[in-house]
């Protein structure tokens, strides 16, 4: 069976990429690059404010909290 697509290599490569855009900058400027990575991607904004309804618990907003 040949495999078409290895999950564990992409996020390997996906990891080193990060690493190395990310080299050099402190954890508070790492946060800050993540926290405007999420608020612009479309499917964070699409989901944003909705609400979680989980069994036995009360029901979650969810949200992004700033660094």
């Amino acid at each position: 069976m040949n495999k078409r697509f290895d999950a564990v290599e992409w996020m390997r490569k996906c990891r080193a990429e990060i690493d190395r855009e990310d080299e050099g900058l402190s954890w508070q400027e790492k946060s800050r690059k993540t926290l405007k990575a999420i608020q612009t991607d479309p499917t964070w904004r699409k989901l944003r404010g909705r609400v979680v309804h989980r069994a036995g618990s009360r029901s979650s907003k969810v949200a992004l909290r700033n660094p």
